[in-house]
């Protein structure tokens, strides 16, 4: 890296900002458990963006599983029904089910 720090301006940079990636020397970066950033307003963004992030990731995750949990439902119950594996209830009530025949004519009834 040929930058110079953006804090100090005398020493060439080590580290680019995980937050703005300006580049920072040794001596000024503000490290922590993320990396290391240009200053602690830097670092304090990019943690409360994370939390941002994953509040986020969080409330979506509980939508895609019911989303999940009713495709394979349909799936299984699709399978099951090519099977004839479900109860005689269930395909009576079902379009071409046992329930649904058409009904003979009356024997008696005019062609």
């Amino acid at each position: 890296m040929e930058a110079k720090c953006v804090v100090c301006h005398d020493k060439l940079a080590a580290f680019r900002c995980i937050q703005c990636h300006k580049p920072v020397c040794d001596e000024c970066a503000h490290k922590d458990e993320n990396g290391a950033f240009c200053s602690r307003e830097c670092a304090g963004q990019y943690r409360s963006y994370g939390q941002a992030a994953r509040k986020a990731a969080a409330k979506r995750g509980g939508l895609g599983k019911v989303i999940l949990l009713v495709i394979l439902l349909a799936i299984a119950a699709f399978i099951a029904w090519k099977r004839d594996l479900l109860p005689s209830w269930v395909m009576e009530k079902l379009p071409g089910g046992a329930g649904n025949a058409p009904a003979e004519a009356p024997a008696n009834a005019p062609e």
